[in-house]
């Protein structure tokens, strides 16, 4: 294994949140959902 997937989510230039690791199609969308306006 070379890296481990990681998704950082911003608002306004702040992290808000992170996603490490091979999740769920659903579960990245739940997390985007709380961010997109």
């Amino acid at each position: 294994i070379r890296s481990i997937p990681t998704v950082l989510f911003f608002k306004n230039g702040e992290k808000k949140e992170s996603v490490i690791g091979a999740v769920p199609k659903s579960t990245l969308c739940a997390t985007l959902d709380k961010y997109v306006e």
